[in-house]
């Protein structure tokens, strides 16, 4: 898909939602208006009683019967005492010179895990190791062809409810869209 195409799915998308959002001021919008009239004539209540004089007033807090009285603070726990720390172990010091050079040279590596006289070819491992995990999709132990084909299944399982075909982009459309209706049936 060129870029102009995704722009041009991308300018349709915010069309379509901006019209949604729209549509929900205006269905909205009149609840709110509504609701922000009947504040105000309340608030315009209260202050003419005020004013009036026939409203009296609450008492503070503090002051109700219904306050409970401040309860004493429960003393505080010992703390407990601390462990002993334990000596740091210095592993530096007890590594010969010998082995620093061996491990930095990789000598250390050759003596761990000798390869000669076993029969065994890491090349020929690696192969059949690939070959092994790529098996599944049929990629022929090609790593990046196994992942682009996982990868595009998990795509059509995603896509699979809004039958999209494994295309993200109108995927997402169709889902802003179904949500979209899905917000003004609740109305």
């Amino acid at each position: 898909m060129s870029v102009r195409d995704q722009e041009r799915r991308q300018r349709e998308a915010e069309r379509r939602i901006s019209g949604a959002m729209r549509r929900a001021d205006r269905e909205v919008g009149r609840v709110i208006a509504a609701r922000a009239h009947e504040a105000s004539l309340r608030a315009e209540e209260v202050k003419r009683r005020i004013e009036r004089g026939d409203v009296q007033p609450r008492p503070l807090p503090g002051m109700r019967e219904d306050s409970l009285a401040s309860m004493e603070s429960m003393p505080s726990m010992e703390s407990s005492p601390s462990m002993q720390s334990i000596e740091s172990a210095d592993y530096a010091s007890e590594v010969s010179e010998e082995a620093l050079q061996a491990a930095e040279t990789g000598e250390v590596m050759m003596k761990d895990m000798p390869l000669e006289g076993t029969g065994m070819d890491p090349e020929a491992a690696h192969r059949d190791l690939a070959q092994r995990v790529t098996e599944e999709t049929g990629s022929g132990g090609d790593p990046h062809r196994h992942a682009e084909i996982k990868a595009d299944e998990i795509a059509e399982q995603i896509t699979d409810e809004t039958g999209a075909g494994g295309d993200m982009q109108v995927h997402s459309e169709r889902k802003v869209e179904q949500m979209g209706r899905e917000m003004f049936e609740d109305r």
